[in-house]
């Protein structure tokens, strides 16, 4: 089955330290002639900062951009308001997609501190649609952010100026109270970077269904994004031991989630897997040491992998599961050990997904 609709592309700053803002600027420039619809970009203390990687885009490439995803626990609503507004005034009236969701526990949890993060999340996406709409906004209307910012209460806030383009929002994050708010209050969810794993052991649609309910009782439809894991190279080997680590960081997030010894044999993998990489990272392995308990075919199991064939038959598979679902586009993330080549290869895929 051929996907049908949009086909995006993730730039995970993490992954490709050595590539500056030029370069990162040049491959979207590629990305775009090559009929990628968007660019997404991720946020992470230390990197390269979002909202100048994405400014710089803006300013020189037509590509529709967004933010997967932006935490609220590193800027405060207004600094994040302010910023989207500029942001869109680069953007020649398309829409501005903003990604917002927690942040990851086991990179950003280790950083800041993360309480209450239903309510920050559904008080900041509440926050910045009110300024983005030109409202005069107190924080004694979202006291958990405005705490945890340390933001007084009783001051008013106002932006100067209005956003140029649409900003949308979707939601991050696969629990259910989130996906509730997601349905609620935004327009649409971003689902991370554990859906094929989820979608193969078809755990997906009943968390689709949460999120689109509640925003039926909105009276409204989301438009949803998938987010696929690719590690793609000339080289196999060395797109597979790209992969490894983040495959290792997802089977053990999905054993947090709730996964069953029957979802992981959905997958091909022993239950007892997954306890030995859970124990050895008890112990205090790294999670590249954990990974070197996976074999080639362990990490395809959460993870599209391999040479440009290999990974255009497990993309085929994994699409098809997204068209199925509804999800409107899905976005390629991760890419591989050398972004240039992963962005050529992909190119010759896109059109065939």
């Amino acid at each position: 089955m051929k996907f049908g609709g949009e086909v995006g592309i993730k730039f995970a700053l993490q992954s490709a330290p050595q590539l500056s803002l030029p370069d990162l600027i040049g491959l979207a420039q590629r990305a775009n002639g090559e009929g990628f619809a968007q660019l997404w970009v991720n946020d992470n203390l230390g990197q390269r900062n979002i909202f100048v990687v994405l400014g710089a885009i803006a300013a020189s490439v037509p590509i529709r951009i967004g933010t997967a995803i932006v935490v609220p626990y590193f800027r405060n609503p207004v600094d994040i308001a302010d910023s989207l507004a500029a942001l869109s005034e680069l953007t020649s009236g398309r829409e501005l997609s903003v990604g917002i969701a927690r942040g990851e526990a086991a990179r950003a949890g280790r950083q800041v501190e993360m309480p209450s993060p239903l309510a920050v999340v559904r008080e900041t996406v509440t926050a910045l649609k009110a300024l983005l709409a030109g409202e005069t906004i107190r924080f004694r209307d979202y006291p958990v952010s405005g705490a945890y910012h340390h933001i007084r209460l009783e001051q008013e806030f106002r932006l100067a100026f209005p956003p140029s383009a649409p900003v949308h929002f979707y939601g991050g994050g696969y629990g259910p109270r989130i996906l509730k708010i997601a349905g609620e209050t935004m327009h649409g969810i971003y689902f991370g970077d554990h859906f094929v794993p989820l979608a193969r052991a078809g755990r997906v649609a009943p968390l689709l269904a949460i999120a689109r309910s509640a925003a039926s009782a909105e009276a409204k439809t989301l438009a949803d994004i998938c987010e696929i894991d690719i590690a793609i190279a000339r080289d196999r080997g060395r797109a597979l031991e790209f992969a490894r680590p983040f495959a290792a960081q997802v089977l053990l997030h999905l054993e947090e989630m709730g996964f069953t010894a029957d979802n992981y044999r959905g997958l091909g993998l022993e239950p007892a897997l997954i306890a030995k990489l859970r124990d050895a990272r008890r112990r205090g392995a790294t999670i590249d040491a954990v990974s070197t308990l996976l074999s080639d075919e362990e990490v395809k199991a959460c993870f599209v992998a391999g040479d440009a064939e290999e990974c255009r038959d497990q993309l085929a598979e994994v699409t098809s599961e997204a068209e199925r679902l509804g999800f409107t586009q899905i976005a390629l993330a991760k890419l591989g050990p050398d972004y240039e080549e992963a962005i050529s290869l992909l190119l010759g895929s896109v059109g065939s997904i």
